[in-house]
């Protein structure tokens, strides 16, 4: 069986995998393992010592997965439903275990090892260009030396299992910090914060209090962000209805979202069109008003985040 493993094809097949293997003393098991003629062996030690790569990284679920297509019996994949692997026809039972530890820091340290040696919007422009018009076996070999590998994939299910809350932490966290950095003497918070994800009716901006009403923004803008645009207009016009006379504040990230509600000559209908209808038909707004004309005049307070976070970029 050929499989690719860090832009490198490699050929392995059942008699090598047991000639090379039980050879070896098997390490401790600790929480997945291969089977191969009666003696479990953690799969990471029984593919290095099957393949000889001694220094390629990889997780353990690649290896399971190798092993598995040779017809050995291993432990379940995590997130993977049960699949016959070995000579005698056994069914793996569903796992409930995580990720380690081990293969997490693993993966990290992959997908930033080719995140690091690839640019990765260049990478995936010249990739596109060779797989144009391929056939099957040109597209089999641009696979094997493009890096996209299984393994890859792999490692990047495992990160995002790991970080898939990160933006909301970041969200909870900032907002959390600066609370007590801007609150006024007098001033109280009125309602519970919106620190997390979700639509709750109740809460409509993410901070409110006695003095203002106010919504975070945390992405960093690149110079081509025509998503993030209409975002972040969507909640300062919703910042706009706010009819209590509290200030109207929206906190970004760095320059290129102040640049833009203050000086866009954007269109701010048109910007609203994939809004939702609360916001396209928000007083004020008229057909040939820019978004930098609405954001002055419904006095919204736009606010660098950097300026009280330095680290934040």
């Amino acid at each position: 069986m050929d499989f690719v493993l860090n832009g490198r094809t490699i050929a392995l097949d059942p008699t090598t995998v047991r000639a090379r293997v039980t050879a070896a003393p098997p390490d401790p098991i600790r929480t997945h393992w291969v089977e191969i003629d009666g003696r479990r062996w953690p799969p990471k030690q029984a593919f290095r010592v099957a393949t000889a790569l001694h220094d390629e990284p990889f997780i353990s679920h690649f290896a399971l997965r190798v092993f598995q297509r040779l017809g050995f019996q291993t432990s379940p994949i995590p997130g993977e439903s049960p699949r016959s692997s070995g000579p005698r026809g056994a069914v793996a039972a569903p796992s409930p275990s995580p990720h380690t530890d081990t293969d997490a820091l693993e993966a990290f340290r992959r997908l930033d090892s080719f995140m690091a040696s690839n640019a990765l919007t260049s990478t995936l422009a010249a990739l596109e260009a060779k797989l144009q018009g391929v056939s099957r076996a040109d597209a089999e070999e641009i696979v094997a030396s493009s890096g996209f590998d299984e393994d890859l994939v792999d490692c990047a299910l495992v990160v995002r299992e790991r970080v898939g809350m990160l933006d909301t932490l970041m969200h909870a966290a900032v907002i959390t910090q600066v609370v007590p950095m801007i609150l006024e003497d007098g001033e109280l918070v009125t309602k519970r914060p919106s620190l997390g994800a979700g639509n709750d009716p109740d809460r409509v901006f993410d901070l409110e209090t006695t003095h203002r009403v106010a919504e975070f923004k945390l992405s960093s803008w690149k110079g081509h962000d025509g998503g993030r645009q209409r975002g972040l207009f969507a909640d300062v016009v919703g910042l706009s209805m706010d009819d209590t006379g509290r200030r109207r504040q929206v906190y970004v990230v760095g320059p290129l979202p102040v640049a833009f509600l203050k000086t866009s000559n954007r269109n701010a209908v048109k910007t609203l069109s994939k809004g939702s209808l609360r916001v396209r038909d928000a007083p004020g707004l008229t057909p040939m008003m820019t978004v930098a004309e609405f954001t002055d005049l419904a006095n919204i307070e736009v606010i660098d985040l950097t300026g009280l976070l330095p680290g934040l970029r």
